[in-house]
């Protein structure tokens, strides 16, 4: 029998805990909770997840470095909560490694839609099993791991999809709204500046490990992947 999918909650909101519960489980998930970043980061160190569920003000740690902290060993999806909706948080969550951003209120079945979706596109699929390579930089599709000159580089899930359908189209001015598309999802509500930064967020971390590819900007219009010959 197949491991039932596992969503760590971390909110200090027994409401917020009640209502995400009883969806999860309808879906035929289970959920455990967390109330504060401490118990949060002990759970996850203690337990395997395969999705947190993280509200960013809560007592003690703030939610924004607990997801730093995650970020520091593990890739594993991360959906943040926030009770504001400004456009600085949301880049900020992106920016340090959240897959995606919900506002309060919400509704709990929207959340969990969300969860679907992000887990949807992080579950390896057999059928899609390949390595793709461009210059120094090889993906292995099924796996999720992101080699350049043959080192390892972590990137997240969202992160090296990102990547691989860029380099699938490499040479091929790839558009915003087509990568929010066909990386996010269509049913992701985000804006284009969620693009912006997770390209920021890949070209800082294989800059360190010598890159003879780069992802250009094209001015007004996307990105193009590009071997350097």
């Amino acid at each position: 029998m197949d491991r039932r999918i596992t969503v760590l909650v971390c909110d200090d909101n027994i409401a917020v805990h009640e209502s995400l519960n009883a969806y999860l489980q309808a879906e035929g998930m289970d959920s455990v909770s967390a109330y504060d970043g401490e118990q949060a980061l002990q759970l996850l160190a203690e337990n395997p997840f395969d999705l947190v569920v993280l509200d960013i003000m809560m007592p003690g740690i703030f939610g924004t470095e607990v997801c730093k902290e995650i970020r520091k060993t593990s890739d594993i999806p991360i959906l943040m909560l926030s009770a504001r909706s400004e456009e600085i948080d949301r880049i900020i969550g992106l920016e340090i490694g959240a897959d995606d951003y919900i506002t309060k209120p919400f509704s709990p079945r929207e959340v969990v839609v969300r969860i679907k979706t992000i887990l949807k596109r992080v579950q390896p699929k057999k059928e899609s099993s390949q390595r793709l390579t461009g210059g120094n930089l090889s993906i292995d599709v099924e796996g999720y791991e992101v080699r350049v000159n043959g080192k390892l580089v972590e990137l997240t899930a969202k992160e090296t999809e990102l990547l691989a359908f860029l380099l699938r189209n490499a040479g091929t001015v790839v558009n915003r709204e087509e990568l929010l598309y066909k990386v996010w999802g269509y049913d992701y509500l985000g804006d284009t500046r969620t693009v912006d930064t997770m390209i920021k967020r890949i070209r800082q971390k294989v800059a360190a490990v010598s890159p003879d590819f780069s992802i250009k900007s094209i001015y007004g219009v996307g990105y193009k992947f590009e071997a350097n010959l």
